[in-house]
């Protein structure tokens, strides 16, 4: 009777047993830049659980596993962390004594096909009170499905984050989220991202080309030309009126060029100036 008593003691316990971890954030990334899946674990211990043995289940198909202790600017090692096969499911072991922790879990779960089905499990040794699921959608994503209702958002590059709310989840209990679509073209969102930031890029350049302003020519108004030919019209008349009274012969009389005084038609020189004619 003790016996029984003492084990349903336990199961209570862990039941309602407070979660050493204060934050989990899992961001699970399909063929974001290379053709498997990447996911990312985001976590922060209480000060008063440190320090924490957290072991945890990885998927089979699990090829590595990478741990950096403390936050990003701490100068963390990253570092590689063993697997271990234990019954039908993989598992890690993390020895956490920093407040704040990071898992990359690398795996491949597709074949030679397009169509895309796979999931992903958290369980672990310890409950969690509270955790969030972040999946990002690939852009070569088609029929894109979570077996599970989600909240989408949209980031600047316009990659689409669905998000899953978990509100409590007891010690070596596994919650999964299940994931399907399909990718015709085989590429990941990094090379699709990268065209499209190009092709972008290259449309921006063309715009700004045909917003160019010409330079116009100088149009001269109407009246411009019209005072111009007037101007030199005057100024033509001048020189044949000259011309006609200075240094010419009319009527038989002849002129001196330079002061305009009459003179004879066999004259070398003015009389009255002095200047060769």
């Amino acid at each position: 009777m003790h016996k029984y008593l003492f084990i349903v003691i336990l199961f209570y316990q862990n039941i309602f047993a407070t979660s050493p971890i204060s934050k989990l954030d899992v961001h699970i990334y399909p063929e974001y830049y290379y053709s498997g899946v990447m996911v990312e674990l985001n976590g922060k211990v209480e000060e008063s659980a440190l320090p924490l043995a957290l072991e945890m289940v990885v998927p089979a198909t699990t090829d590595s596993v990478f741990f950096v202790s403390g936050i990003a600017n701490d100068e963390s090692e990253v570092l590689p962390v063993k697997i271990d096969n234990k019954e039908s499911n993989s598992w890690v072991r993390l020895d956490l004594d920093k407040p704040s922790f990071r898992i990359f879990v690398f795996y491949v779960p597709f074949d030679t096909s397009s169509t895309r089905k796979f999931n992903y499990t958290v369980q672990t040794t310890v409950p969690l009170d509270e955790f969030h699921f972040f999946i990002q959608e690939p852009l070569v994503a088609k029929d894109f499905t979570l077996a599970q209702e989600s909240t989408a958002n949209k980031d600047q590059h316009g990659i689409t984050f669905h998000q899953i709310h978990v509100a409590e989840l007891p010690a070596m209990s596994a919650k999964s989220i299940f994931i399907s679509y399909t990718n015709h073209t085989r590429q990941t969102t990094m090379v699709l991202l990268q065209q499209l930031l190009s092709e972008r890029s290259q449309g921006n350049s063309e715009a700004v080309q045909s917003k160019q302003v010409v330079p116009q020519r100088h149009r001269l108004p109407l009246w411009e030309p019209l005072a111009v030919l007037g101007i030199l019209a005057i100024l033509v008349g001048i020189v044949f009126y000259n011309q006609k009274d200075y240094g010419g012969v009319s009527d038989g009389e002849k002129y001196c060029p330079g002061c305009g005084k009459k003179i004879g038609i066999s004259d070398k020189y003015c009389a009255n100036c002095g200047g060769k004619l």
